[in-house]
């Protein structure tokens, strides 16, 4: 698979992840009030920021609007997507499709509070990784590159360094500067 397509499929799914929560509070007002779950959609997507998720509901409910039945539009869904955790919203929906919703079950809030505990849990595991990963920016952007320069001047004046003018030139503005964009971008990435 192309990588590049890989990581868009990923970062969108990633998105969607980020907002399911909401989606299914939203959601769950909405057939609490005693819309049916495609008027419910259809009220979702106009109220949704998230372009990744509403443009996965505007999907649904075209394919609904040409016939398709709600279940197999819910399902044509979760075969477009790479989020585990969109595929596991979309099994829900098709069983309230089939069953209808009621409040004693209450099976979006369940799904709702299990979602949230997960995002809670990947932001702790972010917030340690982000002390360790702050701690190794400043070392790469401000001592490894102060001690880089205290070694060169001190080595070459005690010992016979070879190093020349170009090389310390090419250390302080291209290879620390990159390993400090490297270590910024990962930071990026790796955020929930």
């Amino acid at each position: 698979m192309n990588p590049i397509k890989s990581y868009i499929e990923f970062k969108k799914a990633k998105a969607i992840e980020s907002q399911l929560a909401l989606f299914l509070l939203s959601l769950r007002s909405k057939l609490l009030a005693g819309l049916t779950l495609e008027s419910s959609l259809k009220r979702l997507k106009q109220e949704l920021n998230n372009n990744n998720m509403k443009w996965e509901i505007s999907k649904i409910l075209s394919e609904i609007e040409k016939g398709v039945d709600i279940s197999d539009a819910l399902m044509n869904a979760a075969s477009r997507t790479r989020s585990l955790q969109f595929k596991k919203v979309l099994s829900h929906l098709n069983e309230i499709a089939k069953s209808g919703y009621s409040k004693r079950s209450d099976s979006l809030k369940l799904l709702c509070n299990e979602l949230m505990a997960a995002q809670k849990a990947k932001m702790r595991e972010y917030s340690s990784k982000l002390t360790v990963l702050s701690l190794l920016f400043v070392a790469s952007a401000a001592i490894i590159p102060a001690l880089w320069l205290a070694f060169v001047v001190m080595g070459s004046a005690f010992f016979a360094l070879d190093i020349n003018s170009s090389q310390i030139f090419a250390s302080i503005t291209i290879v620390f500067p990159s390993l400090s964009l490297a270590i910024l971008l990962y930071i990026k990435e790796s955020a929930p």
